[in-house]
């Protein structure tokens, strides 16, 4: 278990960073303690929060434990950070005197294991920041996609669905902490000794887990590893083809025999018939990735980049086109070839 002393810096950095971060915006600080490398993710999540801060302190200690004293935000930006967490095969702990609230929760569930205490997470149902703008269509529409969205992350996560069925019986006014007993049975925590449904009780991840301190080699290959998982994705989309025969074709070469598509697993055959769709009904596309907007990560030669790109499509039998904005995610097995081995996204506009 973490010492008296560690445990009690956790709760006194927590109490230091909620007096000294503006509630309108997430703060990643690293810190040591009796040595174990930890990131404090604190503050709320904003819309297209940049996560570059979040991996320049997970870089600057070698953290191997996330922990969070947050009240929650954009359920979109906690969802990105817990699949960045899931990528780099941190844990996430949870002390009660340091709140993990609404979104925050589907920011801890990136954890590869993930230990909380009793009434130290906090659920309700997802909000509009102004509802008084949306139509009820709009509003309607709106739910059903927030809702969809984080079903697949549960599952990408492996935590129970019953989980977003018990968020949603508790108003966006409110909120519901759980309990050890509700933790285990919706698969919230695994417990940190690799053994599922165990104790919530904060303890020490095995000391062995820390990734090592990366010399410049290291440093230079995960640079090459970053500029190759770009490349790899700017040609994707920004050099895609309005041929279907060729886009199909590249599709096949692209992705893995198995995807993690979307929050399921699903075969390559499904996703060539789900694209094979979506060319048919659009045969004309563009994209344009926004620089700004792009975030890559690497590990174990694994590399998810992120980011916004503005989109426009045509059909001109049906005349009919339609352009927007939309959020991507690509993880990406690099080597001699590489392949997408999981994609997500949503329509931002």
């Amino acid at each position: 278990m973490l010492s008296r002393r560690a445990r009690q810096l956790l709760i006194s950095m927590g109490l230091a960073v909620l007096i000294s971060v503006p509630s309108r915006s997430a703060d990643f600080q690293p810190y040591q303690m009796d040595g174990l490398s930890v990131v404090v993710v604190s503050g709320e999540f904003r819309p297209d929060e940049d996560l570059g801060p979040f991996f320049a302190a997970l870089q600057s200690n070698q953290a191997s434990v996330v922990t969070f004293d947050s009240p929650g935000g954009e359920p979109y930006t906690a969802m990105r950070l817990g699949r960045a967490i899931r990528l780099r095969e941190l844990y996430t702990i949870q002390v009660r005197k340091m709140d993990c609230a609404s979104a925050c929760a589907l920011a801890f569930l990136g954890g590869v294991r993930r230990g909380a205490e009793p009434g130290s997470i906090g659920v309700h149902r997802t909000s509009f920041a102004n509802p008084s703008s949306l139509s009820p269509e709009e509003a309607a529409e709106g739910v059903q996609s927030v809702t969809a969205d984080i079903l697949s992350y549960l599952r990408e996560m492996d935590v129970d669905p019953a989980f977003l069925e018990f968020s949603l019986r508790y108003a966006s006014n409110d909120m519901r902490y759980l309990s050890k007993t509700e933790m285990d049975a919706l698969k919230v925590t695994t417990g940190l000794d690799g053994a599922s449904n165990s104790s919530p009780t904060v303890a020490d991840p095995p000391m062995a887990y820390a990734p090592p301190r990366p010399d410049t080699g290291q440093a230079a290959t995960n640079a090459r590893l970053e500029t190759a998982a770009i490349t790899f994705v700017r040609e994707l989309l920004e050099q895609h083809v309005n041929d279907e025969g060729r886009a199909l074709a590249r599709v096949l070469t692209t992705y893995a025999e198995t995807v993690n598509y979307y929050g399921k697993t699903t075969a390559l055959s499904d996703v060539i018939a789900d694209k094979q769709r979506y060319f048919t009904r659009w045969p004309e596309r563009g994209y344009h990735i926004r620089n700004d907007s792009l975030m890559v990560t690497c590990a174990n030669d694994n590399c998810m980049v992120s980011g916004v790109y503005d989109w426009v499509v045509r059909s001109i039998a049906r005349s009919k086109q339609a352009k927007g904005a939309a959020r991507f995610s690509y993880t990406i097995s690099l080597g001699s070839e590489p392949r997408i081995i999981a994609e997500t996204g949503e329509v931002l506009k």
